[in-house]
């Protein structure tokens, strides 16, 4: 089933494609993914370019993150792809990301409510990685800044302060003191 165009969906951003390499159309892959097996012959990405709509895997080679894309087999083919972003939807990343037991996709994180002993803090308006660890950027409830506090503070997603993380709700301890200090 061909899937809506993507300008109607919501696009993540899976990879980068980089410099030439060789002359058959070999490209450096920039993974900007957690679940860098998903690079693999027959998957199929999108993309915002205005001469390509979707590109398919003919072969990649994990270990140098080199690819190639099918029909574009040649040096000179393959150049017209450099710096091109290659996407997933939210639903294919599901049904390609092998996620455990309580793991989620950052996309489905953004937007949720941060819980706080039954006090609203905010809500996560983007997730950044700092070294090895993914912090939570949170929009302020109105109601505390009102109060004085910061429109936004961060939340590191360890054990100290995330109690659970959902996308049904985060639910914390020590986040609201974090703010505090903000």
């Amino acid at each position: 089933m061909p899937i809506p165009h993507h300008s109607s969906l919501k696009l993540l951003q899976v990879a980068r494609i980089g410099r030439l390499v060789g002359i058959r159309g070999g490209l450096k892959l920039h993974i900007m993914s957690d679940f860098p097996y998903i690079f693999v012959p027959q998957a199929l990405f999108h993309t915002k370019s205005s001469f390509v709509k979707e590109l398919r895997i003919q072969h990649y080679d994990a270990t140098k993150k080199l690819v190639i894309f099918e029909g574009f087999t040649s040096r000179e083919s393959a150049a017209k792809l450099v710096n091109v972003d290659l996407y997933s939807t939210l639903e294919e990343s599901r049904q390609m990301c092998k996620l455990r037991e309580n793991e989620y996709l950052w996309e489905e994180i953004i937007g949720v409510n941060v819980q706080e002993e039954g006090e609203n803090l905010g809500i996560v308006c983007q997730i950044e990685r700092i070294g090895a660890l993914d912090y939570l950027i949170i929009d302020t409830h109105q109601a505390l800044i009102e109060q004085g506090m910061p429109r936004s503070f961060l939340i590191p997603n360890i054990d100290q302060y995330i109690i659970e993380l959902s996308p049904q709700g985060i639910y914390t301890r020590n986040a609201k003191s974090l703010l505090e200090m903000s």
